[in-house]
C-alpha cells in the first residue's frame, strides 16, 4: 500500500486504499457480489451504522463517509430528497441530464418541491433564483447537453452560507 502522502488525486482513484494481499494476488480490487457484510460483534455493527468507524471512508473527497448507490439516478434523487421537505425549493442550472431534469420538472412538482432552473454560468441569475425558501444549489460539474462549465471558485466566494450539490 504506498506511504500515507505519496498518492495524489489520480493516483488514489486508481491505487487508494489497496490491499492486494486480501485480494488473492489480483491487481484491481475484487467485485463482489453481496449487500451484506460480516461484523464480529453487534457492538461493531452498531458502530458502523452510526458513522462512528472508519471501515469504509471517501478517499478521494477527504470524507467521513459514503453513500454507495446503484445509478446515477439514485444518488441525485436520494442527495436531494434527503434536503428537501413539502414546500421547498431549489436552484439547478438549467443544463442537465434528461432524467435529472425530468425529475426536477416534474416528479418533484408532485411532492411540492420546486426547482428554479438558471443558467449556471450566469452568478447574477443564481443568486436571484436564492429565495428563503432556497435549500441548496444543484449544478452539473460539466452541463449536460450544452457541456458548459460553472465557475464555481467565483460561486463559492459569493454564495457562502447556501449547500452545492455538485
Amino acid at each position: 500500500m504506498p506511504q500515507k502522502g505519496s498518492v495524489r488525486f489520480h493516483t488514489q482513484v486508481i491505487h487508494a486504499a489497496q490491499r492486494p494481499q486480501d485480494w488473492q494476488g489480483s491487481t484491481l480490487p475484487p467485485i463482489f457480489q453481496t449487500a451484506a457484510h460480516v461484523h464480529q460483534t453487534a457492538e461493531s455493527l452498531s458502530q458502523t451504522f452510526a458513522g462512528q468507524t472508519t471501515d469504509h471512508i471517501s478517499i478521494l473527497e477527504g470524507g467521513q463517509a459514503t453513500v454507495i448507490m446503484s445509478s446515477g439516478m439514485a444518488a441525485v434523487s436520494n442527495a436531494c430528497m434527503a434536503l428537501l421537505r413539502a414546500g421547498d425549493e431549489f436552484v439547478a442550472g438549467n443544463s442537465l441530464f434528461m432524467s435529472t431534469y425530468l425529475l426536477f420538472t416534474g416528479v418533484f412538482q408532485r411532492y411540492g418541491l420546486t426547482a428554479r432552473l438558471v443558467e449556471p454560468t450566469d452568478e447574477e441569475a443564481i443568486e436571484k433564483a436564492i429565495n428563503d425558501k432556497t435549500r441548496f444549489i444543484y449544478m452539473e460539474t460539466i452541463g449536460n447537453p450544452k457541456m458548459d462549465v460553472p465557475d464555481w471558485p467565483v460561486h463559492l466566494r459569493s454564495l457562502t452560507g447556501m449547500a452545492f450539490l455538485w
